[in-house]
C-alpha cells in the first residue's frame, strides 16, 4: 500500500503520463540500493536534471515537477536518499554525509549514462543537500536551491519557532559533544515532530496535500539520534564563501517552515556566480503556479549555463 499512496496526489491524465514516461533504476551508495526515477527524452545529448527531495518528500511526489521539466527538453532525474522513500536503507537512520553521498553517486551515474549536460536542483533540506554535493563532486554545471541550508551549525538553518527540542541552541562544538555522548544511542529514532512540525509544510492555501501527505505511509516518521546531530556538525565540503558552482537560491516569502531569512542569509554567504528569486508562496505547494515558477527560474538559470566548463566547487 505505502508504494501506491502516492498515486492519490494526482488527477488520472497525469498518472497516466507519468506511467507511460517513467523508467526506475537503482543505483548503489553506501552500502543501499538507492531508487531513482527517470523521465527520459529520446536524445541521449538532452539536458539532465537531478532534483533531490527534503526530509519530507520523495520521488513520487514529484510527478508533475518532473513532467514540467520533461516538457522543458530535460532527462529528469528524481532519486530517494538512502532510508528514505522507496530507496534501501533503514528509514530515517541516516547522515547528512550519507544523504549527500547517495546524491553524489546519483549525479555520476547520471552523468555517465547521458551525453548532455548534468543540473541539479533541490527543496527544503534538499536545497542545502544540493550545495552539499555538488561541492562534494556531484558532476553538476549549476545548481537551483530552494532553500539553502548550511549544516555546520545549529545556528545556520535551526527550526527553532517550530519545535520543542529544536529550540536547543549552539555552537557547532556544543552539538558535537551532545553526539558524543548519545553515541552508545546514535541509532536509536524519535519522533520527527519532536524538531520539525510538519503541519506548517505546506502553504496555507493548500491544506488539501496536506492531509494527503500526513497520511502517507512513504515518509519517515522517526529519525535516528545520529541524523539530528548530523544536522549542525557538517559542514559542506566547500564553505558557502568559496563556492564556484552557478547557484539559484529561490526563497519562499511565506515559508513558516524554514524562516525566510536563513535562506537570504546563506545566499549572502554564497560565493561564486548567483541569483536571487523570491517567490509568494509557503514551504511547499501543490499549486501549477508554484512548480512552474520554480522550473522556469531553474531552467533559464542552467541554460545561461549549460555551456560553460562544469565548474569545481
Amino acid at each position: 500500500m505505502g508504494e501506491e499512496y502516492w498515486r492519490i496526489y494526482y488527477d488520472d491524465a497525469t498518472l497516466a503520463r507519468g506511467d507511460q514516461l517513467r523508467e526506475v533504476h537503482s543505483v548503489r551508495s553506501g552500502g543501499a540500493s538507492i531508487h531513482v526515477d527517470v523521465y527520459p527524452q529520446s536524445d541521449p545529448g538532452a539536458p539532465v536534471v537531478i532534483f533531490n527531495h527534503g526530509a519530507a518528500g520523495y520521488c513520487r511526489i514529484f510527478v508533475r515537477l518532473g513532467l514540467t521539466y520533461f516538457d522543458r527538453g530535460y532527462t529528469v532525474v528524481l532519486p530517494d536518499q538512502i532510508g528514505q522513500g522507496l530507496s534501501g536503507g533503514r528509514p530515517g537512520d541516516y547522515t547528512v554525509v550519507e544523504a549527500t553521498q547517495s546524491i553524489v553517486d546519483v549525479a555520476r551515474w547520471a552523468e555517465s549514462r547521458w551525453d548532455g549536460p548534468v543540473f541539479m536542483g533541490g527543496g527544503s533540506i534538499g536545497g542545502g543537500l544540493t550545495y552539499y554535493a555538488a561541492a562534494a563532486g556531484a558532476p553538476v554545471r549549476a545548481i537551483a536551491c530552494l532553500n539553502l541550508v548550511d549544516f555546520s551549525t545549529v545556528d545556520s538553518w535551526d527550526f527553532s519557532k517550530l519545535a520543542p527540542l529544536a529550540k536547543v541552541r549552539g555552537t557547532a562544538h556544543i552539538s558535537r559533544a551532545f553526539m558524543w555522548l548519545l553515541t552508545p544511542l546514535h541509532r536509536v529514532r524519535f519522533p520527527f515532530s519532536w524538531v520539525g512540525r510538519f503541519d506548517k509544510l505546506m502553504d496555507r492555501r493548500d491544506p488539501d496535500f496536506q492531509a494527503l501527505w500526513d497520511a502517507d505511509p512513504v515518509p519517515p516518521r522517526k529519525i535516528a539520534i545520529r541524523y539530528f546531530a548530523s544536522c549542525s556538525t557538517t559542514p559542506p565540503a566547500v564553505p558557502l564563501e568559496q563556492n564556484r558552482i552557478p547557484t539559484l537560491v529561490i526563497n519562499q516569502a511565506r515559508d513558516e517552515m524554514v524562516d525566510p531569512r536563513l535562506t537570504r542569509r546563506n545566499y549572502d554567504r554564497l560565493g561564486g556566480p548567483k541569483e536571487y528569486l523570491e517567490v509568494p508562496f509557503g514551504h511547499w505547494s501543490s499549486d501549477p503556479k508554484f512548480w512552474n515558477e520554480i522550473v522556469e527560474a531553474s531552467d533559464r538559470w542552467f541554460r545561461e549555463h549549460q555551456d560553460e566548463e562544469r565548474a569545481v566547487a
